[in-house]
């Protein structure tokens, strides 16, 4: 795999070093919390319990490192089905004890730096689920999301604070934003164009026209339907269904203006719930 001199500054700017930093420091949090919880523990608004959590991670780990990354084999080709894989991979685990998950955990992500090291070109890209593509920011910003926003999960149903973080949300973005054409719904109202701007980021833009939908950098004074600014933990805890449209108002988000600013109507609409 190739290395670049040039540096990423795709909706965020960001190094090899700081992935894998913050990777690492999520997965500790993430370990150190399941470590101590009781594997039955209900997760509110899941079918889950903080064992088969646990598990779903290591299944998400798995798919780095047991299939080839450049192939869409193993990956689901409908971005809702993604679902019903990972409750049959969870399946596939059999028996275990949390502590068996987290200690295959911790090589599983050993063996996803070595795939992925600090060194490599971030703009490279990989086959996801949906038809979609990641680059290596959006598939290792996917790790810190795994660890992250499950462990809130968890911590929420021991009723315990879980802070994602500002900065480690806005690069979780990175992957929901990259991903997010492929969660499109096929019955979308209409076409709409969104700015999002954030404190952790460059302005990003969703253009949905004829039925297709881009996802990319704002150009310089490009208008828009709707310009949204908001806080970045807010913002992924929408995208990844966790606040409603609601719950991201009150936390920090802002319809700021644009051209047609009545069209934020339509979003709640436009995409498939994950």
């Amino acid at each position: 795999m190739s290395t670049t001199t040039g540096g990423y500054d795709e909706f965020v700017y960001t190094t090899g070093d700081e992935l894998w930093d913050r990777i690492h420091q999520a997965h500790r949090r993430f370990a150190a919390l399941l470590s101590v919880t009781p594997g039955k523990t209900e997760i509110k608004g899941s079918d889950w319990n903080a064992a088969q959590v646990a598990g779903h991670v290591l299944t998400v780990l798995r798919r780095y490192t047991d299939r080839d990354l450049g192939s869409r084999d193993g990956l689901s080709d409908d971005a809702t089905a993604v679902t019903q894989q990972n409750q049959d991979e969870l399946a596939a685990l059999g028996d275990y004890s949390v502590a068996e998950v987290l200690d295959q955990t911790w090589q599983a992500l050993a063996d996803i730096e070595k795939l992925l090291p600090r060194d490599i070109d971030l703009h490279q890209k990989f086959p996801f689920h949906g038809g979609q593509e990641i680059d290596v920011v959006g598939a290792l910003s996917n790790l810190i999301g795994e660890f992250l926003i499950h462990g809130r999960d968890v911590a929420l149903a021991r009723g315990k604070q879980w802070q994602i973080g500002s900065r480690n949300a806005a690069l979780i973005l990175t992957t929901g934003l990259q991903v997010v054409p492929g969660y499109l719904h096929p019955d979308a109202p209409g076409d709409l164009k969104l700015k999002i701007r954030t404190p952790e980021s460059n302005t990003w833009v969703l253009d949905l026209a004829g039925g297709e939908l881009t996802s990319r950098k704002a150009e310089p004074r490009e208008w828009s339907d709707v310009s949204l600014y908001a806080r970045t933990e807010p913002l992924l805890l929408n995208l990844y269904g966790r606040f409603g449209l609601p719950q991201t108002t009150v936390h920090g988000a802002v319809l700021v203006g644009g051209r047609r600013p009545w069209r934020l109507a339509r979003l709640p609409r436009t995409f498939v719930k994950p």
